[in-house]
């Protein structure tokens, strides 16, 4: 987008926040019957024949706020999201209480760390299929779904941790001059969270593609304090790009196939190789974590725009947040498992839904 574009972008949001009109609003967003929303026609509920039978079992607060995302669909699957949050929220909570005697208060990451260890023990565990005779195990489910992460959303996590890795990078350099350290509270705590939970990956992240960014910022704390420049020239916006786009589908490989990644000491010399994920259950931990809760955390603290309002948004916000949706969906499904609220066979519906996101998992072209 250039300048010119940014600007009548920036006169529409003016004109649509001082003078709201529910018509106009509409109009900035794609029409119902664009490509993007098709997928709505064959969405598949969740609908356990235990709740038929046994209404009592109905989660009541994760399907009431059930109720609320579905009515966002599909035309706001990032405000759907929001609200199906919320029912995770809940379930993962109730899993913990269910779970753990012993902890004094509930906290969303020990929670969520909870509920994927219980999930692991399930990885395994084969879905059924009544529409053919193959079947295919949760982890088989989870690996098709990082086979259809969008770009948006693998371009959602490289930048997080290259901004992380650009201000710490130009803070170790600050100690060996006069230059003003960017304050830590402008460190994300997503990406200081990535940072400790795949070291494996943020090690090589760092070295392969951290380190190059890094070159190409100007590092400075913007006058009004609320945010940092990373001052990328007009020449290097390209590169910058290349960086972000290479980075996101390194990410995509490394979550589908787990391969062994070069790992380096603080002189930027190889010393090894190691797994970059252990385990099926950190795969799982590195999608809730990295993407969901990650969304999840920048939404709800006002770090990001709202993606749909966006003067960036397009097809590719749409298609972004509905991955974001719908492997939500599947997560809260695992969670109602754990819970005994849903049967295995419940799950079916996910292998049908998963069918609706494009397939994106490609060869790696070289890096930048």
């Amino acid at each position: 987008m250039n300048s010119s574009q940014r600007a009548e972008q920036l006169t529409q949001l003016y004109e649509l926040v001082t003078n709201y009109s529910l018509s106009k609003h509409l109009e900035k967003q794609l029409n119902i019957d664009h490509n993007s929303f098709k997928w709505f026609e064959q969405f598949k509920l969740l609908d356990s024949k235990t709740w038929k039978t046994a209404p009592e079992k109905i989660p009541y607060i994760a399907a009431t706020t059930l109720i609320d995302s579905y009515s966002c669909l599909p035309k706001r699957p990032d405000m759907a999201f929001t609200y199906l949050w919320t029912a995770v929220n809940s379930c993962y909570n109730d899993l913990f209480l269910k779970t753990n005697t012993t902890s004094a208060k509930l906290t969303d990451t020990g929670s969520i760390s909870n509920s994927i260890n219980i999930i692991s023990t399930h990885l395994q565990t084969e879905i059924p299929n009544t529409q053919s005779a193959a079947s295919q195990t949760i982890d088989e489910t989870i690996v098709d779904f990082a086979k259809r992460i969008p770009d948006k959303t693998l371009h959602f996590v490289a930048t997080y941790l290259l901004k992380g890795i650009a201000i710490e990078s130009y803070n170790k350099t600050c100690s060996s001059n006069s230059a003003q350290k960017i304050r830590d509270i402008h460190i994300s705590s997503t990406y200081s969270s990535f940072k400790k939970r795949f070291g494996v990956i943020h090690n090589y992240v760092e070295w392969m593609f951290g380190k190059k960014y890094s070159a190409i910022c100007s590092i400075s704390e913007a006058s009004g304090k609320t945010d940092v420049d990373f001052g990328i020239s007009t020449k290097d916006k390209i590169k910058s790009r290349d960086i972000i786009h290479a980075l996101g589908k390194e990410l995509q490989k490394i979550i589908i196939e787990r391969p062994n990644l070069s790992q380096y000491n603080d002189k930027g010399i190889k010393t090894s190789d190691a797994q970059s994920i252990g385990t099926e259950a950190q795969r799982l931990e590195l999608l809730v974590f990295g993407i969901l809760y990650a969304s999840r955390n920048n939404n709800a603290h006002g770090n990001v725009a709202s993606r749909i309002n966006s003067i960036y948004a397009n097809a590719e916000s749409i298609k972004s947040a509905t991955w974001v949706y719908l492997f939500s969906y599947f997560y809260l499904s695992l969670l109602l498992y754990c819970l005994n609220s849903i049967l295995i066979d419940d799950l079916e519906i996910h292998t049908s839904n998963l069918t609706l996101l494009r397939l994106t998992s490609k060869t790696l072209p070289h890096k930048p």
